[in-house]
């Protein structure tokens, strides 16, 4: 059953596949003012409100350029159109913060990639745009292992696209990071093999340390961890005495499924796919 607006206003997240009964606010740009007896006006300014609620996302300056969720999802749609020989992408739309925050996923499950037998991962490009200025538009090839239904953002960025929120996306750069990013796939799965190949180094046992999860979910990755590699030392109170024997491609899964399955604000979760995906190219 749809969903009415109201219910849907009152959720702090959303999430929708294929584009099925979605839903978003529809921001726009309103005066804002101080007030000592009257209202006065704040020049050069202007906040960005869901036009439904009242809800202010953000104040910004006036020049800021303003684009709705769904016109964003309109250009993706519209870019992976042009490449019918991936396939039909499956699209996944995560809302945040009151619908503020918008990630998308276009899957390719047409295109295999095998790490190891029965490993397969297939690629995606993703986008993330914001409301409340805590993302610039960006877009960007990762990948999706179906074994544990978990995302990754390669170790090697393919094809990267990022700017200020505007009113259009450019998809001719866009065009480039999908084109170049599948044509370019391999190496990434190169990289992720090569992981199957070595345990993983003292640094990256220690990597989610250093990342944006919250407390319990280090406790679920150390937990991960010690389940799935062999403790030789571990000191809790000293991340540098901990030595632990495990394949680098399943911590490198520890880390990116708790990101995917745990983590629920987009802007939070992205970071830390960044921080991963940066701190294993870095030993790469």
């Amino acid at each position: 059953m749809k969903q009415s607006l109201a219910e849907v206003r009152m959720k702090a997240n959303a999430y929708y596949v294929d584009g099925v009964d979605m839903i978003f606010p529809t921001a726009t740009m309103r005066h804002i003012g101080h007030m000592v007896r009257n209202v006065k006006p704040i020049e050069g300014y202007r906040a960005i409100v869901d036009q439904d609620t009242d809800r202010t996302y953000a104040i910004v300056k006036s020049g800021y350029k303003l684009i709705q969720h769904q016109k964003v999802i309109d250009n993706l749609d519209e870019l992976c159109a042009e490449f019918p020989d991936y396939g039909t992408p499956k699209k996944e739309v995560w809302l945040s913060n009151h619908g503020a925050r918008m990630k998308t996923r276009y899957t390719f499950g047409d295109v295999d990639f095998e790490i190891t037998p029965g490993d397969i991962v297939h690629p995606t490009l993703e986008s993330f745009s914001s409301f409340d200025t805590s993302l610039a538009q960006r877009i960007l090839m990762g990948g999706f292992r179906v074994v544990c239904t978990n995302g990754m953002v390669v170790g090697k960025i393919l094809g990267e696209y990022k700017r200020k929120h505007t009113t259009s996306l450019n998809l001719d750069r866009a065009r480039n990071v999908l084109h170049a990013g599948m044509k370019d796939y391999s190496d990434a799965v190169g990289l992720w093999s090569s992981f199957t190949e070595r345990d993983a180094l003292a640094n990256e046992v220690t990597l989610y340390e250093t990342l944006n999860f919250h407390k319990d979910e280090k406790l679920s990755v150390e937990s991960a961890i010690k389940k799935q590699g062999k403790v030789i030392t571990w000191d809790d109170d000293e991340p540098k005495n901990r030595e632990v024997e495990i394949n680098a491609w399943e911590l490198y899964n520890i880390l990116t499924a708790e990101a995917t399955h745990r983590v629920p604000d987009i802007t939070r979760r992205a970071k830390i796919l960044d921080g991963v995906a940066y701190g294993f190219k870095e030993a790469a």
